[in-house]
């Protein structure tokens, strides 16, 4: 269609059209469209301007369609159709979008602290829906930054310009191995330097975990460099299952909770935490459902750090 010509169509036309047609006359088409004869009138003659050809054959006594015109009648009520249509479509989206929440997580968020959150807020919010998407820590912000996810619950990737890092929780670096491992039965507290000389599982250095131990002073030299280096949690805990090796994770990501034969144990000297953040769009608000379940989880922190003992997991503003 010509530029010119959609820019001078209105839709009000377009009903009036389809009316006069129907109804056949201007009077019943007048008062079906609530407007006076005359700027009924002036809408059709502007109509059939624009169209350039004529649409109605008018007489003093009826209106009826032209041959052009019974061609056209179908094709302009399609065109009605299909706005509204179009309408009603976006309208029940932005009505189920707000009623949505699309959370991206860590993996380690995904398993011990989004499920049971998501229970006790739809108790709350029966109509609100919480979609969760676990990614790695890069992912986890791109997937805010792309508008894949409202919000998202990670350790700070990259300190990128267009996001707000808003302190959620910390926890704690532990060691992690087999149950009947020595450092496992020992009774006195541990510190970094007992995995002195021991067999050392890593996480890849493109990792969250990996960032948290590297450049860090009086860690001892296998933990640095470790004997093994994984990708993933599985490949971990197969590793450790299988020997003497042991490796440190942050307590949220302890795999004791699905192995039974593992354990966690806090480690000191020094104490390593993982500086757990909820990351918000700066450049798009939040809607009104993901704010207040935003503020829902930063209410939680007391619920969730009594789930894990010894105070491995402490709210972000806690430096106790």
């Amino acid at each position: 269609m010509d530029n010119k010509i959609a820019r001078n169509l209105s839709l009000k036309q377009f009903r009036a059209f389809v009316s006069v047609a129907n109804c056949g006359s201007f009077s019943g088409a007048a008062q079906e469209l609530a407007i006076s004869q005359p700027a009924l009138s002036l809408s059709i003659q502007q109509f059939e301007e624009i169209v350039g050809v004529p649409l109605l054959s008018r007489t003093t006594r009826s209106v009826s369609l032209t041959p052009l015109g019974q061609e056209f009648l179908p094709r302009a009520e399609k065109i009605l159709a299909d706005v509204e249509s179009a309408i009603l479509s976006t309208r029940t989206s932005a009505e189920k979008q707000k009623n949505r929440v699309t959370v991206a997580v860590l993996p380690s968020i995904a398993i011990r602290i989004l499920p049971q959150a998501i229970r006790s807020y739809s108790a709350l919010a029966p109509n609100v829906k919480i979609h969760m998407q676990d990614d790695n820590g890069r992912g986890v912000e791109a997937q805010v930054l792309n508008g894949d996810a409202d919000f998202g619950i990670s350790n700070s990737w990259s300190d990128n310009t267009e996001l707000n890092y808003q302190p959620f929780l910390r926890d704690q670096m532990g060691l992690i191995c087999r149950g009947d491992h020595k450092l496992a039965r020992r009774k006195s507290p541990l510190t970094w330097s007992d995995l002195t000389d021991l067999s050392f599982v890593g996480m890849a250095p493109d990792t969250g975990t990996s960032r948290l131990t590297k450049g860090v002073e009086g860690l001892p030299t296998c933990v640095l460099s470790p004997d093994f280096t994984v990708l993933t949690i599985a490949a971990l805990v197969g590793i450790i299952e299988g020997g003497e090796a042991v490796s440190a994770l942050p307590a949220l990501a302890a795999p004791d909770y699905l192995n039974p034969s593992l354990v966690y144990r806090s480690l000191s000297e020094p104490e390593l935490y993982r500086e757990l953040q909820l990351i918000i769009p700066k450049n798009r608000p939040l809607s009104s459902a993901a704010d207040k379940f935003t503020e829902f989880l930063l209410g939680q922190y007391h619920e969730i750090s009594s789930m894990f003992p010894n105070h491995t997991v402490k709210s972000a503003t806690s430096l106790s």
